[in-house]
């Protein structure tokens, strides 16, 4: 992480170099705070999984076109959607 006492010496230096002084009116001032905490909570969220529940559907449905399969895992049939579903029925009607 970043020492503080960087981030303090940073803004420090970064408001003694600035030439302009701009005012802020206090709906800028609270876009800049809702906007900051917004990024930060998004930053450090750790809820998110890499992986993709519809990507993984989707890789299911292409392995099963690929391979032709008679049989498909309950596991994996119990996630589909509904639609999803009722294509993987209608082939295995067909294949029988």
């Amino acid at each position: 992480m970043v020492n503080l006492k960087n981030v303090i010496l940073s803004i420090i230096f970064i408001l003694i170099t600035t030439k302009e002084a701009n005012s802020l009116n206090s709906f800028e001032i609270a876009l800049l705070g809702i906007g900051t905490a917004f990024i930060a909570d998004q930053y450090f969220d750790s809820s998110l999984n890499t992986t993709n529940r519809y990507q993984l559907k989707n890789e299911v449905v292409e392995k099963f076109y690929e391979n032709r399969k008679k049989s498909v895992s309950n596991n994996y049939f119990k996630h589909l959607p509904i639609q999803e579903k009722l294509l993987l029925i209608e082939e295995l009607e067909k294949n029988f």
